[in-house]
């Protein structure tokens, strides 16, 4: 069985809250909310984004691939900074191990859309070089 990026988008979220919920009951953290709230900004902007960099790869113009990866990426970036500036400039307690537990999203989260595109790119050159094969022998 082979899951989509969607689904294994929301498999990995929910492994995440999973770990989240521990976390914030063994560490009485303080405005636990905002870490709740950084969890669904990643899973909202994992669809949004995951999806435009997924329709990327497929396209058949280069630019149009480099524009789209590209710019999800620093799309992802500029929202992750406008999202700490929020929590730094709102936030009463200005948690360190939110800090942590958000820059750790960050990072799985950015590492999960990377190998999903590198799979399908690997899947979609696989394709064109078998197709390319077949042409030459025709």
């Amino acid at each position: 069985m082979k899951l989509g990026f969607v689904p294994k988008l929301i498999v990995i979220t929910t492994a995440i809250a999973v770990c989240t919920a521990a976390f914030l009951y063994f560490s009485q953290a303080k405005e636990q909310w905002w870490f709740w709230a950084a969890l669904l900004f990643y899973f909202i902007a994992g669809l949004l984004i995951g999806k435009r960099t997924q329709k990327a790869v497929t396209s058949e113009s280069n630019s149009r691939f480099f524009t789209g990866v590209m710019g999800g990426t620093g799309l992802r970036m500029l929202l992750t900074v406008l999202y700490i500036v929020a929590y730094l400039v709102l936030s009463e307690f200005k948690a360190t191990e939110f800090i942590v537990y958000y820059l750790i999203l960050y990072l799985v989260f950015t590492i999960f859309e990377i190998r999903e595109l590198v799979s399908l790119l690997r899947n979609s050159k696989n394709i064109d070089s078998n197709a390319s094969i077949v042409d030459d022998k025709g």
